[in-house]
């Protein structure tokens, strides 16, 4: 039989049309899910170990990070415009609840109950995103605040990490006499590092049992314990000038500078969370010098053995006016299931950020993980299983008492508004938070 060349080039070209016209159907069908994350985050990295491996996993799923300058500032006028990504990620917990009231976060707790999130995560974690029996954030990394201090700088004069406070008192006056800052820290680039402090204080001479019970609304954040923690903190801020030489300094100085200052000698200690270990892998390689860390000092009696801190860093919600909210949902679900590579993502920064608070065991890190950290996720188990915990204020504070706590402390380290009238404003606030009922949810001890 005979065929026209005619008949054989419209076949070919219904097919190529079948064929284009398939594949353009294929690549609609294929989902975006936009997460927005900070800038300074390593973007190849996070493809390498985090976009790439899931969209291989979800052909029909496409992730897409994508780093933004100011994230939260960011993100806050994004979703009040309507253009937010549809997985939203804050610095914690009491910056979610600020957007809460506005309706723009999906409750995921019917997602955690099918795909078993509880029993995931850490309990105390899982709570922390628990706001009136709907669950809207998910931690994406789990931290605590620890003393990092320069190994070279404590040999070389003898010295032994402190335990108390007379202890951490010996050192900062022998650094300063010494011409060592005691400390090194600042606020540029990220004010609320205001509030580390004040909780550590908190914690660690107040002691996390008040705190506790200050969270829960038995004690009032006026009692004498916590005057005297604030009263501690601004004597060795303000009146010593033990945080990188003087208050001004502290207000000058951002993450390059007390890196810097730390991790070449200038300064002997640092008071941050477990996120300093990667600027320590980083800087102290750039130097001579070397670290370590330790538990910090415990500041009174009344506080009882050291503790960890507990705290969500940043945390993932789903934006609720997402599209495709079954499909933002498998990214968080896939992270959930993948304690692996959850691990080989946050290897890349030493362990500080990407540390979903799931159940790790020192044998689940990469053999060639920094001991130094190992140690420390597994002391935080062990201590935080024994029920020997603090509060992490931007993980349990409401958003107005939390925001207040950070900015007003500055008055009261420049002398323009006394301890009492501070912890007189935090405690009203926490008194109209809990009659609008935006108090976050408290693990019991």
């Amino acid at each position: 039989m005979k065929i026209h060349k005619h008949f054989i080039l419209v076949a070919l070209v219904v097919v190529a049309l079948s064929m284009l016209g398939s594949a353009a159907l294929a690549q609609s069908e294929v989902t975006v899910v936009n997460w927005w994350t900070e800038d300074y985050i390593d973007i190849d990295q996070i493809n390498e170990t985090l976009v790439n491996p899931f969209n291989a996993a979800h052909p029909d799923i496409q992730l897409v990070v994508t780093p933004q300058v100011e994230l939260n500032n960011t993100l806050r006028t994004a979703l009040a415009s309507g253009e937010a990504p549809d997985i939203l990620q804050t610095p914690g917990a009491s910056f979610i609840a600020e957007f809460l009231q506005s309706g723009l976060i999906l409750n995921l707790a019917d997602a955690a109950e099918e795909f078993g999130w509880e029993e995931k995560l850490l309990p105390w974690a899982y709570q922390s995103g628990l706001i009136e029996g709907g669950l809207y954030s998910i931690p994406l990394t789990y931290e605590s605040m620890i003393l990092l201090y320069n190994t070279t700088v404590f040999e070389a004069n003898g010295w032994t990490p402190p335990t108390t406070l007379a202890e951490f008192e010996v050192i900062a006056e022998a650094a300063v006499a010494a011409g060592i800052n005691p400390l090194s820290y600042g606020n540029v680039g990220w004010q609320p590092t205001n509030e580390h402090l004040v909780g550590i204080y908190l914690n660690n001479y107040a002691g996390p049992e008040n705190v506790y019970r200050a969270l829960i609304g038995e004690k009032s954040w006026t009692d004498p314990e916590f005057v005297e923690a604030i009263e501690l903190l601004r004597t060795h801020i303000a009146d010593n000038g033990w945080f990188s030489g003087s208050l001004e300094t502290y207000f000058s100085y951002g993450w390059e500078d007390f890196w810097a200052e730390f991790s070449t000698g200038g300064a002997a200690m640092m008071m941050i969370g477990t996120w300093g270990f990667r600027g320590a892998e980083e800087f102290f390689a750039e130097t001579e010098n070397d670290w370590d860390w330790v538990p910090l000092p415990v500041f009174s009696e009344g506080a009882g053995e050291y503790n960890y801190e507990l705290a969500t860093g940043s945390t993932l919600s789903v934006n609720a006016e997402t599209e495709n909210p079954e499909a933002v949902i498998a990214v968080i679900d896939w992270l959930m299931n993948n304690p692996a590579q959850v691990l080989t993502i946050a290897s890349g920064y030493g362990y500080g950020e990407f540390m979903l608070p799931l159940y790790f065991t020192p044998e689940d890190f990469p053999a060639d993980a920094d001991p130094r950290i190992v140690r420390f996720f597994s002391d935080f188990a062990a201590v935080t299983g024994e029920g020997r915990v603090g509060y992490t204020t931007w993980t349990f504070w409401p958003a107005d008492p939390n925001i207040q706590l950070w900015e007003a402390i500055e008055n009261v380290w420049f002398g323009e508004l006394s301890v009492d009238d501070y912890l007189a404003e935090q405690q009203a606030l926490w008194e109209q938070a809990r009659a609008d009922g935006t108090t976050l949810s408290i693990p019991a001890r």
